[in-house]
């Protein structure tokens, strides 16, 4: 086990200094998990992450509450960083802004459009006052068109991309958003893809820039295998369109709209009934993955189950077949069809509830999650960095930080003097911290 599998008791905030980014200095303008998440990813490779938070903390704070402005979402998704709380509807948070955009290499910004001027973070002014600053700026549709100035969550981009109707669950026959917010979290990691490509151009050419990335744009991006549209359906659609018109009248619900849908459109649809996903076993789940021919034939060796024909995914025939296979797999444990299975080196993996997966062994081996320490509420778990490097450090993040725990210590290292730093706590301008315990 690695040094990371070990709980961390740096001080909430703090982690190795160590690692690939180390000397980037960020300043994130963001709530909730897109861009947060992305901070954390750039933590997670070295970087100073300084969080800007509003008086009251950033909305996860009151998501679950752990203790006074703490909770289990916030520290999930935030360790690593410094945090400071900056009003920015004062006027003189003005000076501490511009103080932020110099000291930064990186900033991240994830407002509506509206408020980037009137908050004075917006790109243009971000780039006048630090001409070599990376400036992330996130928006939940985009930064052209119609709806660009709409704010938005998680759950309108998997319902506007198409991908929910693909994955996400059904209640009393209507859609339920799919979570954990796949879009959310995909679009933190898309964010630190750009933003470290947009250090790149800067070491070359000494230039800053504005990335964008968006919530649709990620849901998009995710959807691809399941999202396009070729010249030889046109016919198919047309009919689909017409058939799925008239089901909606008739008030067809959600799940029968779209097992139409996958009938007509999705390719090997009968490959998936079988070969590729979960079933219930004597003692839990299982999930098996095999769709090429060699992987197929391995799978009927195991479980003696006959042939199927592929080409028609929803015949009675197959349909006995798929309810042979369910009965077959509830009489034996997990663990008896995960040894049958890789004894002829059919892929196939336990089905954990969120529990099961933070005592996964091979999760453990190779730190997908870390155990942490935190001054206010103690111990916890949570997701480890999803990439390691083999020539550069790969830090050990701290907890998440505390409510304005380094405000006086970030306004003291962008070079106020005491005098400003009492005037600026005095007028509300900020806020430091952590609270009191109770």
């Amino acid at each position: 086990m690695s040094e990371q599998s070990n709980t961390v008791d740096a001080p909430a905030g703090h982690g190795s200094t160590q690692g690939i980014l180390a000397g980037i200095k960020v300043v994130e303008f963001a709530q909730n998990a897109a861009i947060p998440h992305c901070g954390r990813l750039l933590a997670g490779m070295g970087a100073d992450v300084v969080k800007v938070e509003p008086p009251g903390g950033d909305a996860m704070r009151s998501l679950a509450s752990l203790a006074p402005m703490e909770a289990k979402a916030y520290a999930l998704i935030n360790p690593g960083k410094r945090a400071m709380v900056l009003d920015l509807r004062h006027r003189g948070a003005a000076e501490v802004v511009d103080a932020l955009f110099g000291w930064a290499d990186v900033a991240l910004v994830a407002f509506k459009q509206g408020d980037l001027v009137r908050y004075g973070i917006d790109a243009d002014h971000a780039l006048d006052v630090n001409p070599r600053l990376v400036y992330l700026a996130h928006t939940a549709f985009g930064p052209e068109g119609a709806d660009a100035h709409l704010g938005g969550y998680d759950v309108l981009v998997q319902a506007r991309s198409g991908a929910g109707f693909i994955m996400n669950r059904a209640e009393h026959g209507v859609p339920m958003s799919t979570r954990p917010a796949v879009n959310d979290f995909g679009t933190g990691m898309i964010s630190a893809l750009g933003v470290v490509a947009a250090l790149r151009h800067r070491d070359l050419t000494g230039k800053g820039q504005r990335v964008d990335s968006s919530l649709l744009g990620t849901a998009m991006s995710l959807a691809t295998p399941m999202i396009g549209g070729f010249e030889n359906d046109e016919e198919v659609l047309a009919e689909l369109k017409q058939d799925l018109a008239a089901a909606r009248s008739a008030g067809m619900d959600f799940v029968d709209q779209r097992r139409m849908y996958e009938q007509r459109i999705i390719p090997g649809a009968g490959a998936f009934r079988i070969y590729f996903r979960t079933y219930m076993t004597a003692d839990g789940m299982i999930s098996v993955a095999g769709l090429s021919p060699a992987l197929r034939q391995k799978f009927h060796e195991v479980t003696g189950l006959p042939e199927v024909d592929l080409r028609a995914p929803h015949t009675d025939e197959l349909d006995e077949i798929v309810a042979e296979a369910e009965r077959l797999f509830r009489t034996r444990t997990t663990a008896e069809w995960l040894e049958a299975l890789r004894e002829v080196d059919f892929p196939c993996g336990p089905y954990h509830l969120p529990y099961e997966a933070l005592e996964d062994d091979q999760i453990r081996a190779n730190d997908y999650v870390v155990d942490l320490k935190h001054p206010a509420f103690g111990r916890y778990t949570t997701s480890g960095m999803p990439l390691r490097f083999s020539e550069a450090g790969n830090p050990v993040l701290g907890a998440s930080p505390q409510y304005g725990e380094h405000t006086r210590e970030m306004l003291a290292e962008l070079g106020l003097d005491p005098g400003s730093i009492e005037r600026l706590v005095a007028e509300s301008v900020v806020a430091d911290g952590p609270l009191p315990p109770g």
